[in-house]
Formats: structure tokens, C-alpha cells, sequence
């Protein structure tokens, strides 16, 4: 019984095969249209994420929109980033999160300490110890040049572009060893070039060591207590109505904004790869109706082939599953056929545009091969279940009538 299960599916498997080859023009029309169809997804996907990934490492560069200071605390505004300044004066760690402000996309808390005799750089040298949380930044790790290749961990620091030290070796920081983790790359800003960055345990680890006024630990080093809060707006969301709601929502706070353009642009370039994401998914829409128009009209010129199927003994799942084959067959082989052109199109690209800008130094990230292989798999996997839900309703209405019918509709 298996074996005769076998053999009908084999049959079924190469009468789809011949009806194809008896076309030719018909089916490479076909596939080349459902090839031209997944190379545009396939290769628009990756492009999409890869320009997105580059879109926010660019704009995580360009730092936050806006800062969350105590009141009367210092700030530094630059034309790349905006700067808590060390300060006594310090806000609520859970502040935000509190709040709760549908204007605020994501924040990232900083504790900044400017500590002298911390055994960094000659004896009397001041330097700027900064704790952040590696779960929430977007402002600091952006900018890592280079970094062990491995998590950011308890106990590892992060040095600023004008401090050397190799990568891996130990950093004694109050006569306690902290491992080098990475190094930031030029920001031109004088604490990002000079500090030393760290998680808040590792830096709160440190307050022993580290006397304020009073011989006392400075505030900021207490659980539960930061300098500032670094925050980018919520997509749609302008720096007049982020402000608005955090000064009603924090007491004792200031919020200094930097350059609003750039906030305005990487909010409608992201508004833009949204639309053309969405053109995408019409035009692949429109070609799914297309191959379900194709093989309707396919399904009514061979309706005598599968009236003399039928007559044979053919059954209905069995004339369904031989058109729904077919279908699979070609629109498979152009969903392969429209990734390997993808992939040209994609290789075109990166020795064109994505080469210029890293001339001009802009950087470009492209996938890595396990997303970039997903996409591949999706692709050709979308066509051809598109080939398939494109031929099941035509082949079912046609499974339903008599071989007579069938066969004396054909002439």
C-alpha cells in the first residue's frame, strides 16, 4: 500500500514536471515574473535591516535629544552629544520609569564622578569615573572603536579615545584591577575623550574609595540615585511636548535639548523606510494575483487533460495535488532563481553606494549570514506558497466537476 502511495506521487510529480516542459514560454514567463518578484523582497528585506542597523548606529552617534538634569546642574551641549557634567546634585534612578511618558521613546541613566588620586594617568590627574546601564545605552557603546569581543561584563571599563591602555590587560582604578574592556573612538567631546566608562555596579563598587565632601561618598554613588538621564523622543513625538511632560512629571528637574534637526530627521527617514516597506509588500501583493490569475487561466485551457484524469480513476486530491504541484515546482524554482539575482543586485550595491560611503567614512552594517539566510529561505518559501493558494482554488472548482463535463467543456 505504501508503495502504491509511492508511485501515484510520483506520477503526480512527473506529469506536473512534463506539463511544465510542454510550455516553455508560458512557464519561464512565470517563473521569471515570480523571480523578479522575490529578488525585489528578498533583496529590499536585507537592504531594509541593514539600512535600519545603520540608521541607528549613525544616530545613536549623534547622541540624545534631550537631557534630564537636576536643577542647577551643569551641562555640556555639542554639536554631536549632549553632556552631563559631574554634579552633588542627583535625580531618582526609577524617575522615568515611573513616569511612564508616551513622549519618551528610551532614556539611558549615566552616574558621573570627577575623582583625583584614583591611581589613572599622573598622580593629581582628574578624571571623570561614568556608570551607565549596558542594557539601556545608546549613547556610549555606539561609539566603541574597538572592544574585546565578548559581553561587557562586572568589572570591565570602557576607556575614552585620549587613554591608552591595551585591550584585555588591567586598569587599577583606587588600587582595585578592572579589566580593559574597549576604547570610544574621537567624539571631540573633552568627557567622552578622557573618561573612563563602566557599569553602575562596578563604578558603585568604588564608593568606598571615593570621598566627597564630608569624607562621605558622593550622593550619585548611592542604589537608586543618578546625575541624568539621557533620552531620545518617542517616534512622532516633538521636544516641546517631551519637555512639557517631563517637567510636569519630574519635580526638581531641567531639560536641556540639543539640535532638534537631527531628531527630525531620523524620525522621517524612519517614516520612510516604513512607506517603501510597504510598496514592497503591494508589489509582491500584485504579483501573487497575477500568478492566481496565470494559473486560473491555466486550470480552464487543460480542463480536458483533467477530465480524462478523472475518467481513469483519477481522484479529486489526487488531480488537486498534481496542479498544486506544479504550481510549487514553478514558482519555487522562481522564488530560488529570484534570491540568487537578489543576491547580485545586493553584491552591485555594496561595490557601489555602500563602498562610496565608507570612503566618506559613513559606516554601513549588513546583516550577518544567519538573517540574510532567513530572508533567503522566506523568500522562496513565500513564493511558493503564493504559487500554491494561487492554483487551489481553481484546481478544487475544477476537482468538483464531472470527467464529462470537464472533457466536453474543452471542445
Amino acid at each position: 500500500m505504501a508503495g502504491e502511495i509511492r508511485g501515484v506521487r510520483w506520477l503526480l510529480l512527473s506529469l506536473a514536471l512534463q506539463n511544465l516542459g510542454r510550455r516553455k514560454a508560458r512557464s519561464l514567463l512565470l517563473i521569471s515574473a515570480v523571480a523578479i518578484g522575490s529578488a525585489v523582497v528578498f533583496t529590499g528585506a536585507t537592504l531594509m535591516q541593514s539600512i535600519d542597523r545603520s540608521m541607528s548606529v549613525g544616530f545613536t552617534r549623534m547622541g540624545a535629544d534631550m537631557m534630564v538634569v537636576p536643577e542647577g546642574a551643569l551641562t555640556n551641549i555639542t554639536a554631536a552629544l549632549l553632556v552631563v557634567e559631574p554634579t552633588e546634585l542627583v535625580l531618582d534612578a526609577d524617575a522615568l520609569a515611573k513616569a511612564k511618558l508616551a513622549s519618551v521613546g528610551r532614556y539611558a541613566a549615566q552616574k558621573i564622578v570627577r575623582v583625583e588620586h584614583s591611581g589613572i594617568g599622573s598622580h593629581h590627574d582628574s578624571v571623570d569615573l561614568i556608570g551607565f546601564d549596558p542594557a539601556r545605552d545608546f549613547t556610549i557603546q555606539p561609539w566603541l572603536a574597538e572592544r574585546i569581543n565578548r559581553g561587557l561584563q562586572p568589572g570591565d571599563v570602557i576607556l575614552g579615545a585620549e587613554r591608552d591602555a591595551p585591550l584585555g590587560s588591567q586598569l587599577l582604578i583606587f588600587g582595585k584591577p578592572h579589566t580593559v574592556y574597549g576604547r570610544l573612538g574621537r567624539t571631540g567631546v573633552g568627557t567622552h575623550e578622557r573618561g573612563v566608562f563602566m557599569p553602575f555596579a562596578t563604578l558603585e563598587a568604588l564608593a568606598g574609595a571615593i570621598h566627597g565632601e564630608g569624607g562621605r561618598p558622593p550622593a550619585v554613588l548611592a542604589p537608586g540615585k543618578v546625575t541624568g538621564f539621557l533620552v531620545e523622543l518617542a517616534p512622532g513625538a516633538t521636544a516641546l511636548q517631551a519637555r512639557f511632560a517631563i517637567l510636569s512629571a519630574l519635580s526638581g528637574a531641567k531639560v536641556v535639548a540639543g539640535d532638534t534637526t537631527m531628531s527630525g530627521i531620523r524620525q522621517g527617514l524612519a517614516a520612510l523606510l516604513d512607506g517603501i516597506l510597504a510598496l514592497m509588500a503591494l508589489m509582491f501583493a500584485s504579483t501573487a494575483l497575477m500568478v492566481s490569475v496565470l494559473f486560473s487561466a491555466i486550470v480552464t485551457e487543460r480542463r480536458g487533460e483533467l477530465g480524462l484524469l478523472k475518467a481513469i480513476g483519477a481522484r479529486r486530491s489526487q488531480v488537486i495535488g498534481m496542479m498544486v504541484t506544479e504550481a510549487v515546482l514553478a514558482t519555487g524554482v522562481g522564488g530560488l532563481l529570484g534570491v540568487v539575482l537578489g543576491g547580485l543586485m545586493l553584491r552591485l550595491f555594496e561595490r557601489s553606494l555602500v563602498y562610496y560611503l565608507e570612503k566618506l567614512g559613513v559606516p554601513f552594517l549588513w546583516l550577518g549570514p544567519p538573517r540574510t539566510i532567513a530572508f533567503a529561505v522566506g523568500a522562496i518559501v513565500l513564493a511558493s506558497v503564493i504559487g500554491a493558494l494561487g492554483v487551489l482554488y481553481p484546481a478544487w472548482r475544477a476537482s468538483r466537476r464531472d470527467a464529462y463535463d470537464l472533457v466536453r467543456s474543452e471542445g
